[in-house]
């Protein structure tokens, strides 16, 4: 395909499928409250499944574990009506698709790109339980910036592991981590090592932990009326700031 983000990711032609998911599958494959199916039919005009990723396409092996296989990898572009509930959206299409997801809300010049980390919920083979999903930032293909552009080159097909599906897969997970740390440090980098690979992982969950516990006290700060628990939680707040800032080093 020659669209944007396709022409960087540079998936192979033989692996192209074009194939339209029709909404119906998601209203009969999992249980949505009255405002997701609200979302999901406003929201999304058409869901296409571009590209399947398969051993006898990529050449690249499976690999079947205990909560799950990975024997194709699909790629899906979700045009969009509307960009207001996309985290919410990737949410339902990771848990429905019962395989490793690269998803594209496409709008009118912009795409945000998603992926998860999700295992099979054993009390039900239908169902998938995300460990946690990523989704970026609107990507415009005429104003990158330079993290914006170096996240998307080293989601480029070619960079990726190929041992097996699952690591090909893993690759897109650890670009997207880079990506959201990216985002604090200004600079997108790749760590060498598995050791780095996990510290980074556990100081991009600190960070974020660190952030909530902020904005929560902030919340409450906001409410309080006695002048010392005002005090009191100003405090508890510039000491979780200063971690932030330690912890945005080790980043």
């Amino acid at each position: 395909m020659t669209e944007f983000p396709w022409t960087i990711l540079n998936i192979p032609e033989k692996c192209l499928i074009e194939k339209r998911v029709y909404k119906k599958l998601f209203f009969e494959n999992t249980k949505m409250t009255v405002t997701d199916k609200k979302w999901f039919t406003k929201d999304i005009d058409t869901i296409n499944w571009v590209y399947a990723l398969k051993p006898n396409s990529t050449l690249i092996h499976a690999v079947k574990e205990d909560h799950y296989t990975y024997d194709e990898i699909a790629v899906l572009e979700v045009e969009l009506e509307q960009d207001d509930h996309s985290n919410r959206l990737a949410d339902i299409i990771h848990r429905v698709i019962p395989y490793p997801l690269l998803i594209a809300f496409k709008g009118e010049d912009w795409v945000r790109l998603s992926v998860a980390d999700k295992r099979y919920n054993l009390a039900d083979n239908q169902a998938a339980k995300l460990e946690e999903f990523w989704v970026t930032n609107r990507l415009h293909e005429e104003r990158l910036n330079e993290v914006e552009l170096a996240f998307l080159k080293q989601m480029s097909y070619d960079r990726q592991p190929r041992l097996n599906l699952k690591q090909f897969y893993k690759g897109w997970v650890e670009a997207f981590i880079s990506y959201k740390t990216a985002k604090i440090t200004g600079e997108f980098t790749m760590p060498n090592s598995p050791e780095g690979k996990q510290k980074q992982v556990q100081a991009l969950n600190t960070y974020r932990n660190l952030e909530q516990e902020i904005t929560d006290l902030r919340t409450e700060l906001k409410k309080q009326e006695a002048f010392n628990e005002k005090v009191k939680l100003n405090v508890e707040i510039k000491e979780l700031e200063k971690q932030l800032q330690k912890t945005a080093q080790q980043l």
